[in-house]
């Protein structure tokens, strides 16, 4: 059942955006309807919010309203910052690619690119492989080599970007990086924490490996652990050849999570003008719980969200998996869009399961979030 939605305030547009900046920063999930200008002049934007954080909400606001002009600075600083993009990379082909997916990603918001690699350190290596003692004795000399090497390689890579954004005329874009010794999946966690990027892009190996492998590892325990949404690029997908993710598949198994993620979805695909395709994939046939559950997702977005370009419906198919695949190539979707379970992840997608098979053995772009506790 989806959580109930209020109006907290209505606003011009520019102090709606401030006011939803301060919320986000205090933990509180909200969005704008009625964005559109002629509608504005009429009756200004609305600024949503769930039923439960209204008494948190409100306090925030009325801090708003009296002191508009401290708040404004501390909001303009948050949708600064939340207009970032971490781009882990360990120089292959699939996470270059990756690299300039989130070029033209970045275009769309008018983000910063933060490219990040992570090498372990030698130090850090089992006994054994420090028997050697010359090798104990070059130790130092060898962990500088690395750093300097992969800063070396950062330091191309960004400038082969920056090369892009010269050569397309791409504006409001920058360009950053660093680099961490350690493991990469707490090295890219910890980033995420202290960066605060709206989005994770990376590269995957594409399908020609089964199940989870075919993400790589890396990405697996990401897509697991990640609070920060992820955006995984396979290798076959041609990011080169960039065309705006205009039709966006949501895949739901009808949790009560899917109202978060459908609104996150929106602020996403909203630069692009994308129709979103929310889809229930199923074996059976005329199942009045899948209809009654579907039926309330549409009431949700007709009653809540009614801007979206938003089409629902259920997926009656022999096989699922070819099923999806089919529907994919028959709408020419661009981008995937799954919820994961920290408990469950991935398992229960559909009904019956979809086997990870397919999940990660999609050739176009996989959006995974996190669901919300």
């Amino acid at each position: 059942m989806s959580e109930k939605i209020v109006t907290l305030a209505t606003l011009t547009y520019m102090r709606a955006q401030l006011l939803c900046a301060m919320l986000e920063s205090n933990g509180i999930e909200c969005f704008m309807t009625n964005i559109n200008r002629m509608k504005e002049a009429a009756g200004g934007v609305g600024v949503k919010i769930l039923e439960k954080d209204v008494e948190k909400a409100v306090k925030i606001f009325e801090d708003f309203r009296e002191a508009y002009g401290v708040n404004k600075e501390q909001a303009v600083a948050y949708m600064k910052s939340i207009r970032r993009i971490l781009v882990p990379v360990d120089f292959t082909e699939h996470a270059e690619n990756a690299a300039y997916y989130a070029l033209k990603i970045a275009a769309a918001f008018k983000a910063e690119i933060k490219l990040i690699n992570a090498y372990l350190d030698p130090a850090g290596a089992p006994q054994t492989y420090l028997e050697s003692y010359t090798y104990q004795l070059n130790i130092d000399t060898i962990i500088r080599e690395i750093e300097e090497e992969t800063e070396k390689s950062l330091l191309s890579l960004a400038e082969r970007l920056k090369d892009e954004i010269d050569a397309k005329n791409l504006k409001g874009i920058s360009i950053a990086y660093d680099l961490f010794k350690g493991n990469v999946v707490d090295a890219i966690l910890n980033q995420a924490r202290e960066y605060k990027p709206a989005l994770i892009i990376m590269g995957t190996r594409g399908s020609k490996l089964e199940g989870l492998r075919s993400f790589g590892s890396t990405t697996a325990r990401l897509l697991e652990k990640s609070r920060v949404p992820v955006l995984a690029v396979p290798q076959d997908y041609d990011a080169t050849a960039f065309t705006s993710p205009i039709r966006v598949l949501y895949a739901t198994n009808f949790d009560k999570t899917d109202y978060s993620a459908i609104r996150r979805l929106a602020s996403f695909v909203k630069p692009f003008n994308a129709k979103i395709y929310c889809v229930h994939a199923t074996l059976d046939e005329d199942d009045a719980v899948d209809e009654a559950e579907m039926k309330s997702i549409k009431n949700y977005l007709t009653d809540h969200m009614f801007e979206l370009n938003v089409e629902c419906g259920i997926l009656e198919t022999a096989d699922v998996q070819q099923g999806m695949e089919n529907f994919i190539q028959e709408k020419k979707i661009d981008v995937l869009a799954v919820t994961t379970h920290r408990r469950n992840f991935l398992e229960k997608l559909f009904k019956p399961s979809l086997t990870r098979k397919f999940l990660f053995q999609t050739r176009i772009p996989l959006l995974v979030f996190q669901a919300l506790p």
